[in-house]
Protein backbone atom coordinates (compact mmCIF):
# COMPACT_ATOMS: atom_id res chain seq x y z
CA UNK A 1 0.00 0.00 0.00
CA UNK A 2 1.48 3.37 -0.89
CA UNK A 3 0.63 6.82 0.92
CA UNK A 4 -2.85 8.15 0.17
CA UNK A 5 -3.51 12.16 0.87
CA UNK A 6 -5.63 11.37 3.73
CA UNK A 7 -2.44 9.49 5.25
CA UNK A 8 -0.45 13.15 6.02
CA UNK A 9 -3.02 14.71 8.04
CA UNK A 10 -3.11 11.33 9.92
CA UNK A 11 0.72 11.23 10.52
CA UNK A 12 0.50 14.43 11.95
CA UNK A 13 -2.57 13.42 14.43
CA UNK A 14 -0.75 10.53 15.74
CA UNK A 15 1.73 13.06 16.92
CA UNK A 16 -0.30 15.20 18.37
CA UNK A 17 -2.56 12.72 20.47
CA UNK A 18 0.89 11.46 22.12
CA UNK A 19 2.58 15.03 22.55
CA UNK A 20 -1.08 15.58 24.30
CA UNK A 21 -0.67 12.20 26.38
CA UNK A 22 2.26 13.15 27.45
CA UNK A 23 1.14 16.28 28.46
CA UNK A 24 3.73 17.73 26.67
CA UNK A 25 3.99 22.13 27.06
CA UNK A 26 2.94 24.59 23.96
CA UNK A 27 6.16 24.99 23.26
CA UNK A 28 7.10 21.16 22.49
CA UNK A 29 4.14 20.55 20.63
CA UNK A 30 4.72 23.09 18.45
CA UNK A 31 8.18 22.77 18.19
CA UNK A 32 8.07 18.61 17.43
CA UNK A 33 4.70 19.35 15.14
CA UNK A 34 7.12 21.99 13.03
CA UNK A 35 9.73 18.93 13.25
CA UNK A 36 7.02 16.19 11.69
CA UNK A 37 5.68 18.47 9.02
CA UNK A 38 9.45 19.42 8.03
CA UNK A 39 10.29 15.73 7.97
CA UNK A 40 6.85 15.05 5.80
CA UNK A 41 7.60 17.84 2.94
CA UNK A 42 11.13 16.91 2.93
CA UNK A 43 11.46 13.11 3.22
CA UNK A 44 8.11 11.73 2.74
CA UNK A 45 8.31 8.77 -0.10
CA UNK A 46 4.77 8.39 -1.19
CA UNK A 47 5.46 4.75 -2.83
CA UNK A 48 6.31 3.21 0.75
CA UNK A 49 3.89 2.30 2.80
CA UNK A 50 1.90 4.67 5.35
CA UNK A 51 3.75 2.34 7.89
CA UNK A 52 7.15 2.80 6.16
CA UNK A 53 6.78 7.20 6.79
CA UNK A 54 5.15 7.06 10.01
CA UNK A 55 7.95 5.06 11.50
CA UNK A 56 10.24 7.34 10.57
CA UNK A 57 8.41 10.49 11.86
CA UNK A 58 7.71 8.47 15.53
CA UNK A 59 11.23 7.55 15.23
CA UNK A 60 12.07 11.70 15.35
CA UNK A 61 9.57 11.90 17.69
CA UNK A 62 10.94 9.91 20.34
CA UNK A 63 14.80 11.17 19.43
CA UNK A 64 13.84 14.52 20.36
CA UNK A 65 11.45 14.61 23.27
CA UNK A 66 13.60 11.66 24.62
CA UNK A 67 10.24 9.12 25.75
CA UNK A 68 10.95 5.74 24.55
CA UNK A 69 7.66 4.32 25.42
CA UNK A 70 5.05 6.85 25.50
CA UNK A 71 2.32 4.76 25.15
CA UNK A 72 3.47 2.45 27.93
CA UNK A 73 0.69 3.24 30.37
CA UNK A 74 -2.24 2.66 28.21
CA UNK A 75 -0.44 -0.85 27.19
CA UNK A 76 -0.04 -2.00 30.24
CA UNK A 77 -3.73 -0.63 31.08
CA UNK A 78 -5.59 -2.27 27.92
CA UNK A 79 -3.84 -5.51 28.26
CA UNK A 80 -4.85 -5.76 31.82
CA UNK A 81 -8.95 -5.18 31.36
CA UNK A 82 -7.72 -7.85 28.37
CA UNK A 83 -6.76 -10.48 30.92
CA UNK A 84 -9.72 -9.61 33.19
CA UNK A 85 -12.17 -10.14 30.58
CA UNK A 86 -9.98 -12.96 28.60
CA UNK A 87 -12.04 -15.78 31.18
CA UNK A 88 -15.28 -14.41 30.94
CA UNK A 89 -14.98 -14.12 27.13
CA UNK A 90 -14.17 -17.80 26.87
CA UNK A 91 -16.88 -19.20 29.18
CA UNK A 92 -19.76 -16.87 27.69
CA UNK A 93 -18.88 -16.63 23.98
CA UNK A 94 -15.94 -19.19 22.64
CA UNK A 95 -17.03 -22.46 24.70
CA UNK A 96 -20.32 -22.10 23.81
CA UNK A 97 -19.95 -21.70 20.31
CA UNK A 98 -20.72 -24.12 17.85
CA UNK A 99 -18.28 -23.05 15.01
CA UNK A 100 -14.97 -22.34 17.37
CA UNK A 101 -12.51 -20.95 14.51
CA UNK A 102 -15.37 -18.68 13.39
CA UNK A 103 -15.21 -17.47 17.16
CA UNK A 104 -11.66 -17.45 17.34
CA UNK A 105 -11.34 -15.47 14.55
CA UNK A 106 -13.69 -12.92 15.54
CA UNK A 107 -12.47 -12.53 18.54
CA UNK A 108 -8.77 -11.81 17.04
CA UNK A 109 -10.62 -9.35 15.03
CA UNK A 110 -12.23 -7.98 18.86
CA UNK A 111 -8.99 -7.29 19.55
CA UNK A 112 -7.70 -5.34 16.61
CA UNK A 113 -9.88 -2.48 18.23
CA UNK A 114 -7.18 -1.42 20.51
CA UNK A 115 -4.82 1.01 18.60
CA UNK A 116 -4.41 4.29 19.45
CA UNK A 117 -2.32 5.00 16.21
CA UNK A 118 -5.62 5.70 14.61
CA UNK A 119 -6.86 8.89 15.34
CA UNK A 120 -10.30 8.63 16.90
CA UNK A 121 -13.35 10.78 16.87
CA UNK A 122 -12.53 13.77 17.94
CA UNK A 123 -16.09 14.04 20.35
CA UNK A 124 -15.11 10.79 21.59
CA UNK A 125 -11.98 11.45 22.17
CA UNK A 126 -12.84 14.81 24.40
CA UNK A 127 -15.73 12.88 26.25
CA UNK A 128 -13.57 10.30 27.63
CA UNK A 129 -9.98 11.07 28.09
CA UNK A 130 -7.77 9.44 26.72
CA UNK A 131 -10.30 6.25 27.16
CA UNK A 132 -11.17 6.51 23.37
CA UNK A 133 -13.56 3.20 22.63
CA UNK A 134 -15.25 1.00 25.44
CA UNK A 135 -14.01 -2.11 24.95
CA UNK A 136 -16.52 -4.27 26.56
CA UNK A 137 -19.06 -2.97 24.06
CA UNK A 138 -16.71 -3.11 21.16
CA UNK A 139 -16.62 -6.68 21.91
CA UNK A 140 -20.82 -7.10 21.65
CA UNK A 141 -20.73 -4.83 18.72
CA UNK A 142 -18.34 -7.02 16.33
CA UNK A 143 -18.84 -10.31 17.25
CA UNK A 144 -22.48 -10.11 15.66
CA UNK A 145 -20.83 -8.03 12.67
CA UNK A 146 -20.73 -9.37 9.36
CA UNK A 147 -17.02 -9.84 7.71
CA UNK A 148 -16.64 -7.64 4.69
CA UNK A 149 -14.18 -10.63 3.32
CA UNK A 150 -14.12 -14.21 5.22
CA UNK A 151 -12.16 -16.73 3.86
CA UNK A 152 -11.85 -19.13 6.25
CA UNK A 153 -13.21 -21.91 4.45
CA UNK A 154 -9.31 -21.65 2.53
CA UNK A 155 -7.99 -20.86 6.46
CA UNK A 156 -9.17 -24.50 7.35
CA UNK A 157 -7.10 -25.75 3.75
CA UNK A 158 -3.70 -24.80 5.88
CA UNK A 159 -4.67 -26.30 9.17
CA UNK A 160 -1.93 -29.48 9.01
CA UNK A 161 -0.92 -31.05 11.98
CA UNK A 162 3.09 -30.68 12.65
CA UNK A 163 3.21 -27.03 10.27
CA UNK A 164 4.37 -24.21 11.96
CA UNK A 165 2.41 -20.93 11.51
CA UNK A 166 4.07 -16.94 11.68
CA UNK A 167 2.03 -15.00 13.79
CA UNK A 168 2.37 -11.52 13.21
CA UNK A 169 0.97 -9.20 16.29
CA UNK A 170 -0.20 -6.22 16.28
CA UNK A 171 -1.07 -4.03 19.14
CA UNK A 172 -1.12 -4.56 23.17
CA UNK A 173 -3.69 -5.87 25.08
CA UNK A 174 -4.75 -7.16 21.42
CA UNK A 175 -2.80 -10.33 21.76
CA UNK A 176 -4.84 -11.12 24.73
CA UNK A 177 -7.68 -11.65 22.16
CA UNK A 178 -5.35 -13.69 20.02
CA UNK A 179 -4.61 -16.47 22.16
CA UNK A 180 -7.93 -18.44 21.07
CA UNK A 181 -7.05 -17.99 17.68
CA UNK A 182 -3.63 -19.73 18.79
CA UNK A 183 -4.94 -22.09 21.25
CA UNK A 184 -8.03 -23.53 18.59
CA UNK A 185 -4.58 -23.89 16.15
CA UNK A 186 -2.26 -25.16 18.62
CA UNK A 187 -4.83 -27.92 19.26
CA UNK A 188 -5.09 -29.39 15.72
CA UNK A 189 -1.83 -29.65 16.20
CA UNK A 190 -0.08 -27.02 14.55
CA UNK A 191 3.00 -24.96 16.12
CA UNK A 192 3.18 -21.33 16.47
CA UNK A 193 5.97 -18.49 16.35
CA UNK A 194 4.49 -15.55 17.35
CA UNK A 195 6.43 -12.18 16.38
CA UNK A 196 5.83 -9.32 18.15
CA UNK A 197 7.82 -5.41 17.03
CA UNK A 198 11.72 -5.60 18.56
CA UNK A 199 11.31 -2.23 20.15
CA UNK A 200 8.18 0.22 21.42
CA UNK A 201 6.72 2.13 18.65
CA UNK A 202 2.72 3.17 19.15
CA UNK A 203 0.86 0.72 21.00
CA UNK A 204 2.30 -1.90 18.89
CA UNK A 205 3.43 -5.13 21.21
CA UNK A 206 7.07 -5.50 22.06
CA UNK A 207 8.27 -9.12 23.91
CA UNK A 208 7.42 -7.36 27.53
CA UNK A 209 3.44 -6.71 26.40
CA UNK A 210 3.59 -10.55 24.82
CA UNK A 211 5.33 -11.42 28.46
CA UNK A 212 2.52 -9.48 30.68
CA UNK A 213 -0.10 -11.19 28.23
CA UNK A 214 0.81 -15.06 28.87
CA UNK A 215 1.28 -15.64 25.58
CA UNK A 216 4.39 -17.10 25.58
CA UNK A 217 3.06 -19.89 27.54
CA UNK A 218 1.29 -21.05 24.70
CA UNK A 219 3.00 -20.73 21.50
CA UNK A 220 5.80 -22.72 20.32
CA UNK A 221 8.27 -19.63 20.01
CA UNK A 222 7.96 -15.65 20.90
CA UNK A 223 9.97 -13.99 18.13
CA UNK A 224 10.37 -10.01 17.18
CA UNK A 225 10.30 -8.20 14.23
CA UNK A 226 13.95 -7.08 14.47
CA UNK A 227 13.40 -2.97 15.07
CA UNK A 228 10.93 -0.36 15.93
CA UNK A 229 9.60 0.05 12.98
CA UNK A 230 5.58 0.10 12.02
CA UNK A 231 4.10 -3.10 9.87
CA UNK A 232 7.20 -5.49 8.48
CA UNK A 233 9.67 -4.17 6.49
CA UNK A 234 12.22 -6.70 5.03
CA UNK A 235 15.37 -4.10 4.67
CA UNK A 236 15.26 -3.75 8.66
CA UNK A 237 13.87 -7.46 9.78
CA UNK A 238 16.16 -9.67 12.19
CA UNK A 239 17.77 -12.68 10.35
CA UNK A 240 15.63 -15.04 13.28
CA UNK A 241 12.31 -13.15 11.94
CA UNK A 242 13.33 -13.90 8.16
CA UNK A 243 13.90 -17.51 9.26
CA UNK A 244 10.18 -18.40 10.71
CA UNK A 245 9.08 -16.32 8.27
CA UNK A 246 10.52 -18.78 5.60
CA UNK A 247 10.23 -21.81 7.52
CA UNK A 248 6.28 -20.97 7.95
CA UNK A 249 3.30 -23.00 6.37
CA UNK A 250 1.27 -19.87 6.51
CA UNK A 251 1.41 -16.76 8.15
CA UNK A 252 -1.43 -14.93 10.34
CA UNK A 253 -1.28 -11.20 9.69
CA UNK A 254 -2.86 -8.83 12.39
CA UNK A 255 -3.62 -5.31 12.15
CA UNK A 256 -3.50 -2.10 9.37
CA UNK A 257 0.07 -1.70 10.07
CA UNK A 258 1.27 -5.20 8.44
CA UNK A 259 -1.28 -5.89 5.58
CA UNK A 260 0.22 -2.06 4.36
CA UNK A 261 3.62 -3.40 3.94
CA UNK A 262 2.51 -7.33 3.43
CA UNK A 263 -0.36 -7.41 0.39
CA UNK A 264 1.73 -7.39 -2.14
CA UNK A 265 3.21 -10.16 -1.37
CA UNK A 266 2.48 -13.39 -3.35
CA UNK A 267 5.28 -16.08 -1.98
CA UNK A 268 3.90 -16.84 1.13
CA UNK A 269 0.34 -17.90 1.91
CA UNK A 270 -0.75 -14.75 4.22
CA UNK A 271 -4.50 -14.73 5.88
CA UNK A 272 -4.69 -10.96 6.91
CA UNK A 273 -7.37 -10.57 10.01
CA UNK A 274 -8.14 -6.57 11.08
CA UNK A 275 -10.88 -4.22 11.35
CA UNK A 276 -10.83 -0.81 8.82
CA UNK A 277 -9.98 2.03 10.93
CA UNK A 278 -9.71 4.69 8.07
CA UNK A 279 -10.86 5.50 4.96
CA UNK A 280 -7.35 5.24 3.19
CA UNK A 281 -7.33 0.91 4.02
CA UNK A 282 -11.17 1.05 3.04
CA UNK A 283 -10.24 2.30 -0.18
CA UNK A 284 -7.46 -0.13 -0.38
CA UNK A 285 -9.30 -2.91 0.20
CA UNK A 286 -12.65 -2.25 -1.73
CA UNK A 287 -14.48 -1.84 1.79
CA UNK A 288 -16.06 -0.08 4.00
CA UNK A 289 -14.48 1.73 6.84
CA UNK A 290 -14.96 -0.22 10.45
CA UNK A 291 -15.67 -3.09 8.41
CA UNK A 292 -13.90 -6.60 9.47
CA UNK A 293 -11.82 -8.36 6.95
CA UNK A 294 -10.20 -11.86 7.01
CA UNK A 295 -8.74 -12.19 3.60
CA UNK A 296 -6.61 -14.51 2.02
CA UNK A 297 -3.67 -12.52 0.32
CA UNK A 298 -3.77 -14.48 -3.07
CA UNK A 299 -8.21 -13.67 -3.41
CA UNK A 300 -6.84 -10.04 -2.12
CA UNK A 301 -4.45 -10.05 -5.23
CA UNK A 302 -6.55 -11.65 -7.31
CA UNK A 303 -9.21 -8.99 -6.67
CA UNK A 304 -6.89 -6.50 -7.54
CA UNK A 305 -6.18 -8.29 -10.36
CA UNK A 306 -9.41 -7.80 -11.86
CA UNK A 307 -10.07 -4.27 -10.62
CA UNK A 308 -6.74 -3.03 -12.92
Amino acid sequence: MKVYPECIPCFLKQVYNILKFIDADKELSIKILQETCKLIGEKLEPDKSPGHNATSIHKMFKAKVGVHDPFKPLKDKYTEIALKLEMEIEERFYNPAYDKLDMAVRLAAVGNVIDFGVPRDEKKENSSSHHFFDLENEIETILSQKFAYYDKEIFERFIVPGKWILYVADNAGEIVFDKFLIRYLKEKGMKISFAVRGGPILNDATIEDALKSGIDEIVDKLITTGGDFIGIDFEYVSDEFKTEWDKAHVIISKGQANIETLENINSKDIFFILKAKCNAIAKELNCNKDDLIFVYNKHLLEMKNEDT
